[in-house]
């Protein structure tokens, strides 16, 4: 149990919305989720359930408030009583905000991938690395540009690699490919039925995220079967993932995402045939002054990488 994880539930139980609670501790909602459900998971009872459109907290939730609010206080007056001894940190410990990495990146590296993979970077202390999200034209604009001596976290489409590494002096360090499916209620997806056509998927009531990159993926993969049921198409977290709980229209998601997220009883997860496809992967230019802090962020993350995600590098396989 991570005190990490009782000041998030302490923060949403006060505010009543996951969603208020991100924005106010500048973490994503999928990482806010995530540590409420490991939560959940230790403690063995649900904390929280949604009534209509209200979050509340359940019994246990209730008496949990008390508790958490002193096991917060005690770990402060702990690291405070420790303090004195903090010289005897390692020095990656110790390092300070010049002394971190820098990762200018995608909003799905960003705001999704780093969620997902919180955990097992904060163990392999990998988290002191400080994000710029970028677009993904920005991102090819600075590496066109020939001087950036930053290095990239970005996704691309896999058909647009070969545009990429054919800018001069470009090295990427491709990570994994993952692929569209598809979430919702049995309502609209049962597992026994297996993939769905692109036709039959266009024919669904669809919501999904507001991204430049998806946005891009999406309108190419249904260019000869339009989507004919966009419900929403929204840049709120929080309302698509309300509309697909509800049962009131299905989702696109990621195959990688699908395989790190903690499974949910009420939701269902289907693959598209012809499913559209996209690299994640490390860009720099080689022939600039890329920071040592950088490149040996980008060494650690992929041992990290393929340490938590062997299975699914096995199933799909880059190149």
């Amino acid at each position: 149990m991570r005190s990490e994880s009782l000041a998030y539930f302490l923060e949403i139980a006060e505010s009543g919305s996951f969603t208020h609670a991100a924005k106010k501790l500048y973490v994503s909602q999928q990482g806010l989720s995530k540590s409420i459900k490991a939560l959940e998971r230790d403690l063995g009872c649900r904390l929280f359930r949604r009534t209509g459109s209200r979050l509340e907290l359940t019994n246990a939730g209730l008496a949990l408030i008390p508790h958490a609010r002193q096991c917060i206080h005690d770990i402060e007056l702990l690291r405070a009583a420790m303090d004195p001894f903090g010289r005897m940190a390692s020095p990656r410990r110790k390092q300070t905000r010049g002394d971190e990495a820098t990762l200018h990146a995608t909003a799905f590296v960003s705001d999704s991938l780093l969620s997902l993979l919180q955990d097992e970077l904060r163990q392999a202390e990998l988290d002191d690395v400080q994000v710029i999200e970028h677009s993904y034209a920005e991102i090819i604009s600075e590496l066109k540009a020939g001087t950036t001596q930053e290095l990239f976290a970005l996704c691309l489409p896999e058909n647009d690699v070969p545009e990429l590494t054919a800018i001069p002096h470009v090295a990427f360090r491709p990570m994994f490919v993952t692929e569209i499916m598809l979430i919702g209620s049995s309502q609209f997806i049962h597992p026994d039925k297996g993939a769905f056509s692109l036709r039959r998927v266009a024919k669904l009531p669809v919501v999904y995220y507001n991204d430049p990159l998806l946005n891009k993926i999406i309108r190419d993969m249904f260019r000869d079967q339009p989507l004919e049921d966009i419900r929403m198409h929204s840049s709120s977290l929080g309302r698509i993932a309300q509309a697909i709980q509800r049962g009131k229209a299905v989702t696109f998601s990621d195959s990688l995402s699908v395989y790190l997220r903690d499974p949910d009883e009420d939701l269902a997860t289907a693959h598209i045939e012809d499913a559209a496809r996209f690299v994640m992967g490390f860009a720099y230019l080689d022939n600039t002054d890329v920071s040592p802090r950088a490149l040996e962020y980008l060494e650690d993350f992929a041992a990290c990488f393929r340490t938590r995600c062997a299975p699914y590098l096995e199933r799909y396989p880059l190149g």
